[in-house]
């Protein structure tokens, strides 16, 4: 074992094979070996002092280096990538799985392209993250929305409904794949073994977004992660709740209705051949950690989440979403491990609590909507940490806090869009960019996007309604951040008419 290591591994759970962190292990042992380094990078191995080598230290300098014998190649893992991998897959349960530098998005347009030909039927969630819709384009597939529960008490969507999906499977008996967000950026999860049993019946692929649900199957037993649900594909970005550095993911493949040797193909196609160490050395040590310790953290955390679910609602009028309103209104089940605190019964927006936090009590949220905003626990939360968010949170009612109900219409989008044109037609025609205010009626060829959380209210190929325009504007005005691809402010790129 590694120097510096051992007391570490030594404190763990009795050893199984998921202790190991074969490429981890490499990484640290290549970097603390005397080589002259006349390899990428550039740095050299932080050869010189500088402003980030004086922040990050020597070591993260040294482990940043460039795929060789010792340490593997990503896109051909035969040694200790491939070990890694190997283990992943066994401690999520699938046959295969994948190291992700480029993020759950690389996973996504990899589930897509390699599921769909171009003119394949997709059924999707309306509600989908921005980098499925960029899928869509690349595959050439052609997309069946699906309109996701709405939850007009606390202003956000929910999950799809089973009967739905069933209902659009049977309109739409041309499908090949249905993908589903498991859990939603909100924490709901639909039915998804019921979803996967009628899908498979029609011979349809269940491919999923699960981004925001890594932990899941390290959670202490109340909860389906989706392989054990019977997804044929999953991409989780480990960043998000399983503890791995940011950009790094996992695309898992259980059973063989995507090929294997069409996934790496397509992988290879995407993916960077300059596979940063760092990333997924971070994979390795994050997979260790849930498979050694993840249901034990859990199973500690559960009792302070909901000691403080209590303490935030206790003679205030903030409430928390929970399992059992979902699922009695939804029929969904629920991640706790999302909290979303309805905040406009104080007076105030979502928006302005999440800058209150931030500016008045250093409380970082993950994000804010009109009504909710949200906070997102992980393994390595404490009581302490959730405690602060508590009292923050009691301090803001009392201080900022008004009389009045905050509510409005714009705070959530019950409209499905028009689509009128193929996104892959749409990205590849004429364009022009006009201002948002006059692209009524007009072809979008652009995407406009909330971030956080990457849903889009309009894609390319869709026709520009009149909500579209007001929820824009709703977003600008109180959050400032809706992401085009025209550099104009206030503008959108359309379909030229004549096009």
């Amino acid at each position: 074992m590694i120097s510096g290591l051992k007391e570490l591994l030594a404190k763990s759970s009795p050893m199984t094979d998921q202790d190991k962190m074969p490429l981890f292990e490499a990484l640290v042992q290549y970097a603390k070996t005397d080589v002259t380094p006349f390899d990428v990078p550039g740095h050299k191995m932080g050869a010189k002092m500088n402003p980030l080598k004086k922040v990050l230290g020597e070591m993260t300098m040294r482990m940043d280096v460039n795929s060789m014998n010792e340490l593997d190649l990503l896109s051909h893992p035969q040694t200790v990538i491939k070990e890694a991998q190997q283990l992943t897959a066994k401690a999520f349960g699938v046959d295969h799985a994948y190291f992700l530098v480029n993020g759950t998005t690389i996973g996504i347009l990899t589930m897509i392209m390699a599921a769909c030909k171009p003119g394949d039927a997709l059924i999707v969630p309306r509600n989908a993250h921005k980098s499925v819709m960029e899928g869509i384009v690349l595959s050439g597939a052609k997309p069946i929305f699906v309109q996701p529960e709405i939850d007009y008490y606390f202003g956000i969507s929910h999950s799809i409904s089973v009967a739905n999906v069933e209902r659009t499977m049977e309109e739409h008996p041309e499908a090949k794949v249905l993908l589903v967000t498991y859990p939603t950026y909100f924490g709901s999860m639909s039915d998804l073994e019921e979803i996967c049993r009628i899908a498979h019946e029609k011979e349809i692929t269940v491919i999923v977004d699960g981004a925001h649900g890594a932990h899941l199957r390290f959670m202490p037993g109340e909860m389906t992660d989706p392989i054990s649900a019977g997804a044929d594909a999953v991409t989780v970005s480990m960043h998000k709740t399983g503890g791995s550095l940011t950009q790094s993911s996992l695309l898992l493949i259980k059973n063989d209705r995507i090929a294997q040797r069409t996934i790496q193909k397509v992988l290879n196609m995407l993916q960077t051949t300059s596979a940063n160490y760092l990333l997924m050395g971070s994979l390795d040590v994050a997979r260790r950690d849930l498979a050694m310790h993840g249901k034990q953290r859990y199973s500690e955390l559960k009792p302070i989440i909901e000691k403080a679910v209590k303490a935030i609602e206790s003679g205030s009028r903030y409430e928390v979403l929970k399992a059992d309103y979902v699922k009695e209104q939804f029929q969904q089940s629920y991640d706790w491990t999302k909290l979303v605190i309805r905040v406009n019964g104080v007076g105030l927006t979502g928006f302005e609590v999440y800058s209150l936090l931030k500016e008045k009590y250093g409380v970082q949220m993950e994000l804010a909507e009109g009504y909710v905003i949200m906070a997102v626990i992980t393994s390595s939360d404490t009581e302490e940490s959730i405690g602060r968010l508590v009292f923050a949170l009691k301090e803001i009612e009392k201080s900022y806090g008004k009389r009045n109900v905050v509510m409005s219409t714009q705070v959530i989008n019950d409209q499905v869009n028009e689509l009128v044109l193929c996104p892959r037609d749409a990205f590849y025609a004429e364009q022009e960019s006009v201002s948002i205010d006059d692209a009524y009626g007009r072809i979008s060829a652009d995407t406009l996007m909330i971030y956080p959380p990457g849903i889009p209210l309009v894609i390319p190929g869709e026709l520009i309604s009149e909500d579209v325009i007001q929820q824009y504007h709703y977003y600008q005005e109180t959050l400032g951040n809706v992401l085009t691809d025209t550099k104009e402010a206030n503008h959108i790129t359309v379909i030229k008419e004549n096009a």
